[in-house]
C-alpha cells in the first residue's frame, strides 16, 4: 500500500489509511522520537486526530510512503521518523486494549496484524509473556 502524505492532511487521514489495511494496528502521533525497541511517554501522545500534519512539521512536503506487509515495525516507525519529522508508533490489538509494539518491534506488520487478530479469538485481557512490558493504552 502507497500513503499519499500533504502537509494539510490530519492524523487521522494517515490513521484510518493505515488501519484500512491492517485493521488490528493503528499509527499513534507522539511530539517526541523514541529509539529502536522502546516506548513512547504517553504525556507525549497527540490525542487530538484532527491535527494537521503541518502542525507537527511546519517544513513537511507532500510525497508518500509505501508500506508492504513484510516491513518491519521499527523500521516503518523509523521511516516516517527519517522521511516527514513524524514520531510514530504502532499499536496492536489485544483483545479489548491496545498495546505499543516496542517490545515486538522486530515482527513486520503482518506478524503484527495476525497477532492482533488472533488476539480477538482468545480470551479477551489476556497477554503473553512478551506483550506485559508493552504500554497498554485503554480503548
Amino acid at each position: 500500500m502507497t500513503i499519499q502524505i500533504s502537509p494539510n492532511d490530519h492524523i487521522s487521514d494517515l490513521q484510518n489509511a493505515f488501519s484500512a489495511a491492517y485493521p488490528h494496528l493503528k499509527l499513534q502521533f507522539f511530539s517526541k522520537a523514541h529509539g529502536e525497541s522502546k516506548g513512547s511517554f504517553a504525556k507525549f501522545m497527540i490525542h487530538d486526530r484532527n491535527t494537521q500534519l503541518r502542525d507537527l512539521n511546519p517544513v513537511l512536503r507532500a510525497s508518500s510512503i509505501s508500506i508492504a506487509p513484510d516491513t518491519i515495525t521499527w523500521a516503518l516507525e523509523k521511516n516516517f521518523e527519517e522521511a516527514f519529522n513524524l514520531h510514530v508508533q504502532v499499536f496492536r490489538q489485544s483483545g479489548s486494549i491496545w498495546l505499543e509494539t516496542s517490545v515486538s518491534d522486530h515482527l513486520t506488520l503482518a506478524e503484527q496484524e495476525a497477532k492482533g487478530a488472533k488476539s480477538k479469538l482468545t480470551t479477551e485481557g489476556q497477554t503473553t509473556a512478551e506483550e506485559q512490558n508493552d504500554y497498554h493504552e485503554q480503548e
